[in-house]
């Protein structure tokens, strides 16, 4: 039976977690006194102003609306494409393509290790003939593309289908995650990255060429989303991913030498970061990360570019607050999480389905995502005003709470990321920090509605539609492929995984050229990672399963 004096304790209940998602702990009030030794002009400053605190532009929203495009990938380039168009007819402003699991590993689809990942959690990507069939019908020069995958094999052979479908490199505008050290972090298949020279040289040959022939093109985001999926707080997200940039700024400049300059390289930086459902704390991450962010190109790189100080991010809601009980509330979480991005300013959002714990997104899961960003982006009023929550006692405290924290986190890590990270070092401190997460959850310390309160049984519990994988989509797809290495002109394409393989053993020489030329000549992503694999000595096939077939 229940206690009488239940609903009666509900009615005077009092809020008991006095933090933050992070577990920062808060007053219950803040006042002047908080922020009273913070300067405006030199710690906030005006919208578009250095330190950039409340954003990159004078007016914000009022002049350039963050872009609108949620993740998209299955079964097949085929029915990716359909899918990517059905997005565009229900308001995306780009599109965000991210490959499957063998595709971001740097292998072929009918690679024995890949069956029964083909097209599961991503669009298999394997030649220049994917990207025809793929972007068929969709205006190339015309709409930003955010390429969620990191091997240059990929972008060689995107490109190379652009330019035969009579579309100009430098007219192609996206982002390219390109950050091996990401790729390493989320743990996909390390051994391709074995030795890691093998993705430090794609990702430092990849910037310099596209710098001069792509300009339009963000061939570095970094912000890997293992770092919030596997654990790290807010503060260590953006130390992190400013920790990595850092590396790769170095090691562009090394190679580039006196023909490239920070002022090149840093405007065409992007971040790819993950954004929660505390508001406050989450939109204050960002207001601290601008600052963070502008100081450190100021200060260690002695940018002389305005441009080059500007922290341009692109928000991803967080999939791991999502739960699988009570599935319908993850409406809400999203909703919340996608409005703590927009008064944190950033200049995209994808927001995921909210279906996201148990499959890909559904049609109907997708347009509800985009209908969530258009309702708080056309009706809500909060796009009206640069940076509502700047004055906010309690928001410039945080924000400058966090930015503490986050140099704090940076100051032990900015020499060492690159070695903590190939080591496993990083990653356990993910693991340690998930962990400790999910205890406060399973001990009740961490209230999570519908998973440890206010619960229902799992026949009350309804579940959404499912989306399966199309079986008969996915063999079209290996059978294409299958008939690209049949039909191709074998000679031609031998000639030029021959020409790459010579040209990574140069190591002075730019790997990116002779990768355009093989993606032209039909190899396909999994013959060009094994040729760059045999410049550096390493096996061709790293599972050890098939033989370099030229």
């Amino acid at each position: 039976m229940e206690p009488k004096n239940k609903i009666n304790d509900k009615f005077f209940e009092r809020a008991s977690r006095h933090m933050t998602w992070c577990n920062i702990p808060v007053k219950s009030k803040y006042t002047p006194e908080d922020v009273a030794h913070l300067d405006y002009k030199d710690d906030i400053g005006e919208p578009g102003e250095f330190p950039y605190t409340r954003g990159i532009f004078p007016e914000m929203y009022r002049t350039r609306l963050w872009t609108m495009r949620n993740l998209v990938g299955f079964d097949s380039p085929k029915r990716t494409n359909e899918r990517m168009k059905l997005q565009i007819s229900e308001g995306a402003t780009a599109l965000n393509l991210i490959g499957d699991l063998p595709a971001q590993t740097g292998i072929d689809s009918d690679h024995p290790i890949a069956e029964g990942d083909v097209g599961l959690e991503g669009v298999p990507l394997c030649s220049i003939r994917d990207w025809d069939i793929c972007m068929e019908g969709i205006e190339r020069e015309n709409i930003s593309i955010n390429f969620s995958n990191y091997i240059s094999p990929l972008l060689a052979a995107m490109i190379a289908s652009a330019e035969e479908n009579g579309c100009d490199p430098k007219k192609l505008r996206g982002t390219f995650l390109n950050d091996t050290l990401a790729f390493l972090l989320t743990n996909y298949y390390p051994k391709m990255m074995d030795p890691f020279d093998i993705g430090h040289r794609m990702t430092v040959d990849t910037v310099l060429y596209c710098m001069e022939y792509a300009p339009r093109i963000y061939t570095l985001s970094t912000g890997p989303e293992g770092l919030r999926e596997h654990g790290a707080s807010a503060m260590q997200e953006i130390a992190f991913d400013f920790c990595i940039a850092r590396h790769w700024f170095k090691e562009i400049l090394k190679k580039g030498g006196d023909k490239v300059h920070i002022d090149q390289i840093a405007p065409k930086m992007g971040f790819t970061s993950r954004v929660g459902v505390d508001i406050f704390e989450e939109a204050c991450k960002y207001r601290a990360a601008r600052r963070v962010w502008a100081k450190m190109l100021r200060d260690d790189f002695s940018t002389e570019n305005p441009k080059s100080c500007t922290y341009k991010v692109y928000a991803l809601t967080m999939g791991s607050q999502l739960q699988g009980k009570q599935i319908q509330n993850n409406i809400i979480r999203e909703t919340l999480q996608t409005l703590a991005a927009v008064l944190g300013g950033v200049q995209g959002i994808h927001t995921m389905g909210y279906d996201e714990p148990v499959c890909l997104p559904t049609e109907e899961s997708s347009r509800l995502a985009f209908r969530t960003q258009q309702v708080i982006c056309y009706e809500s009023g909060v796009v009206n005003v640069a940076d509502p929550l700047g004055g906010s006692y309690y928001a410039e405290w945080l924000t400058e709470k966090l930015e503490k924290e986050i140099t704090g986190i940076m100051d032990e890590y900015k020499e060492t990321i690159a070695n903590k990270i190939v080591s496993g070092e990083l990653f356990q401190v993910l693991r340690n920090e998930a962990y400790a997460y999910q205890k406060e959850v399973e001990k009740g310390e961490r209230p999570i509605v519908g998973v440890n309160c206010f619960t229902v049984s799992d026949e009350d519990d309804r579940q959404p539609e499912i989306h399966r994988a199309d079986t008969d989509a996915v063999g079209e797809h290996v059978r294409n492929l299958k008939d690209l290495k049949r039909t191709r002109d074998i000679n031609k394409t031998a000639k030029s995984i021959e020409n790459l393989i010579r040209t990574t053993e140069d190591r002075d020489a730019n790997i990116f050229p002779a990768l355009l030329e093989a993606a032209h000549d039909r190899a396909t992503t999994g013959e060009m990672m094994g040729a760059i694999r045999m410049g550096y000595n390493a096996s061709y096939d790293p599972f050890g399963m098939i033989e370099y077939p030229f």
